[in-house]
Formats: structure tokens, C-alpha cells, sequence
């Protein structure tokens, strides 16, 4: 099982992004990048990979108590950028910043827990970003990285409130993500 862990955007915002990625895609005249379907869209906290299915359960439980005391983050998505840069983009993302201190320690507690279950440690500082798009190799996207340069995301708030444990399928078409759990931030939980 590729396994994933990620906090979900909510209908509004995945419309807001898709209106975004609409606007970006006039300017991929050569289909140069692999856009994202916006309601596929999510903060990744912890990418797992491929996954024994008897850790599954392990892992909802290592979820659970590791944002137990984490509340539901407000984040203003008001940044857009590209791993490495606006000119030579290979990932093309919306970010934040507010709310980075929340969701990075939240993100190395859930990493502290699957590295106690066996997983390896994240090497590299989280950075809270949502995946617009992926360029593909070779290609074409001049007019892409001109449109990157010059573009002003209007602010758009949203309010992270679950922690999901996530299915990847990787199909032709795109993949699928199903939910195999969730835990919500700020709930209250009581022990037996």
C-alpha cells in the first residue's frame, strides 16, 4: 500500500485552487505541466510510501496520539512559488506564511511517530506548500515561467481541522487517493 499522511483543504479552497490552476494552464500551450486535480490537492505531512498493511492499524493509532494536542490551524495561503525558482520551475506550489510553526510541529510529531513504527526520519526542514503542478522533463514552459513571474494569487484562507491517512493508486489518469482514516484536531478524547 503507498501511503501518505496530509491535512485535507476543504471544497471551497480546493475550488479556489482549481479557479488558480485554470489560470496558470492558458499559458502551458506545449502541455509542459502535469496539473494537479484540485480536489487532490492537501498539505502532506508525512509521505510513507509503500506500506505493509499490517501497519495500518499501528499507524491510525501513532496518528491519533501524535496530533492529540494539536487544534484545527488557520493558514492563509497567500504565496506562490516553485522548487527551485519562479525561472526554472520544476514544482510549481501555494504556500504560507502563517501557521508554519503550527503545522511544522505537527509535522515532526507525526514523523517521530512513524519512526518509531519503523519509518525513516525526514532529512529535510518541512516546508507547508500545496502542489499546483509538476513540470515534465524537457519540457517546454517559457510562457509558464513568464505567467509564474507576473502572477498575484489572491489570499484565501483555510482552516486545516483533519489529519488523514491516505491510499495512493497510481493509475494512467492520475492517482487516486482514498481515505483510510482520519483524526480530528482539537477533539476531545478520553481514555478508558
Amino acid at each position: 500500500m503507498r501511503l501518505f499522511i496530509a491535512l485535507p483543504l476543504g471544497a471551497f479552497v480546493e475550488k479556489q485552487l482549481g479557479k488558480t490552476i485554470s489560470e496558470l494552464k492558458r499559458h502551458d500551450n506545449h502541455d509542459g505541466v502535469k496539473w494537479a486535480v484540485s480536489t487532490n490537492i492537501h498539505l502532506t505531512l508525512k509521505f510513507l510510501g509503500e506500506t505493509d498493511r499490517r501497519l495500518v492499524e499501528p499507524i491510525k493509532r501513532s496518528m491519533s496520539d501524535n496530533v492529540r494536542e494539536f487544534k484545527p490551524v488557520k493558514m492563509q495561503i497567500n504565496r506562490l512559488g516553485c522548487f527551485p525558482s519562479l525561472r526554472r520551475p520544476r514544482v510549481i506550489w501555494l504556500g504560507a506564511q502563517e501557521a508554519i510553526d503550527s503545522l511544522t510541529e505537527m509535522a515532526k510529531s507525526i514523523d517521530a511517530g512513524m519512526h518509531e513504527l519503523g519509518f525513516e526520519l525526514e532529512n529535510k526542514p518541512f516546508r507547508a506548500h500545496l502542489t499546483l503542478g509538476r513540470v515534465r522533463r524537457n519540457a517546454e514552459i517559457s510562457k509558464v515561467a513568464d505567467a509564474l513571474v507576473d502572477y498575484k494569487f489572491p489570499p484565501l484562507e483555510a482552516e486545516l481541522a483533519r489529519v488523514v491517512l491516505y491510499q495512493s493508486t497510481l493509475t494512467p489518469r492520475g492517482p487516486i487517493y482514498d481515505r483510510l482514516f482520519e483524526s480530528v484536531l482539537g477533539e476531545e478524547r478520553f481514555d478508558d
